[in-house]
Order: structure tokens, then sequence, then C-alpha cells
């Protein structure tokens, strides 16, 4: 598990507050509403840090800790690259991840701790990527066929419903409901069970291409 460090007993937490309490109490002193004892008590945020911000006029909340192997920057487009992947379908592992920010690193000369023999970063670099971006969360993905896939595009789509349309005018079909009848595959399952992979945090659909289907007929 990735070492974290420990506040010790009576150690006040530092940066536990939110940019907007900062905003509101630097206001409101401005306008002489509060001063800025009064505002450090009722916000929960340091005199020093509020007399600090309204000096130089930074009302951001900055990140505290290490900025990692690569750098906030750096660190941001390898978030950004995860996300991409999996809206178009190849959502990455964890394994694939610390794999990848291993090449990363070494593509941009960067000196870091990561496993030189296995060629990938350590579980613990992978914990503290997610804590520092949290619009990325690891979900259980779902299983989408290579032929599903390639199924999915704008033509072979529109081609099915207009088929869909020409036989159901044939048949009259369209004001009897009952006479349409859903057929569904059923069988052995020959795919193993996709994994969990790392997707934006939110997303609500989050599939990996796998060979085949889920369920495959059986041999009559």
């Amino acid at each position: 598990m990735p070492r974290k460090y420990k506040r010790k007993l009576g150690v006040p937490a530092r940066g536990q507050w939110e940019e907007e309490n900062l905003l509101e109490a630097v206001t409101r002193i401005t306008k002489g509403d509060i001063d800025i004892r009064e505002a450090s008590r009722y916000y929960g945020i340091p005199e020093s840090t509020i007399r600090r911000r309204k000096a130089s006029n930074s009302l951001t909340k900055t990140v505290l800790g290490p900025e990692g192997v690569f750098g906030r920057e750096n660190e941001k487009r390898l978030a950004k690259h995860i996300k991409r992947l999996a809206s178009s379908g190849f959502a990455p592992d964890q394994r694939s991840v610390r794999r990848m920010a291993f090449q990363f690193a070494q593509s941009l000369g960067l000196k870091h701790p990561f496993n030189m023999e296995k060629q990938e970063a350590g579980y613990d670099w992978m914990m503290s990527f997610l804590e520092r971006n949290p619009e990325i969360s690891l979900r259980q993905s779902q299983g989408l066929s290579v032929n599903r896939g390639q199924g999915l595009s704008r033509e072979e789509v529109k081609g099915f419903f207009d088929l869909l349309e020409k036989i159901m005018t044939e048949h009259r079909l369209f004001d009897k409901p009952a006479n349409i009848f859903n057929m569904d595959e059923s069988g052995i399952q020959i795919i193993n069970k996709a994994g969990k992979v790392l997707t934006a945090k939110g997303s609500k659909n989050v599939s990996v291409l796998t060979s085949a289907e889920k369920e495959k007929l059986s041999p009559s």
C-alpha cells in the first residue's frame, strides 16, 4: 500500500478549506464586515494564509504535497491520454497504465524510481496518481467484442434501422407490437471476464474490446 504521512495529534490540518470560502472571507474583510481573525475562525482558514493570499491577490487554492515523478503538467497529459483511450473503447487497466508511465518517463528523460526490469511503475505510484487525479477512477468494465465495436459505425447503424423500417413496412408491423418478438443468444461463455480499468470518473458505459462476445451458441 502507498506510504502516507499520518498527521500528529494536535497538529492543525493544512489546506482543509475551499477556494470559495477564501474568496468570500477576503471579500468580507475588504468590505470591513469582519477582520482577519474573525474570518479565520469562521471559515477555518489560517490567519497567515488569509494575510498572504490577500496581499498577493492569489485566491486560488494550490495543491499541497510533491508533484510526483512527472510534475503537474506532464501528469495531466498522462491523465488526459488515459481518458481519451477510455472514451475510444480502450480503457487501460492498472498494469497498462503502470507500463505507460514507465515509457512516458523514459521518453521524457526523467529520473524515476520505476522498476527497470519489469519496465513499469510501482503500485504505490499508481495509487498516488489516482489521488492526485480524482477525475479518473477505477471501474469494472464490460466486454465489447471487436465485431460489435466495428459494427457501431454511423453507416452500419443507419443500415440496420433502414432495413428494420423496410421489414416492418412490408409486414405492416408498426401498429402490431404483439407480433414482434426478441430473440437472444444462449450458450456457453468462452471469453474471460473483463477486468477493472481506469476511466473518467462518472462514466456510465465502460467497455473494453474483446475477441468475441460474452456468449457463443453451442454447436447443434
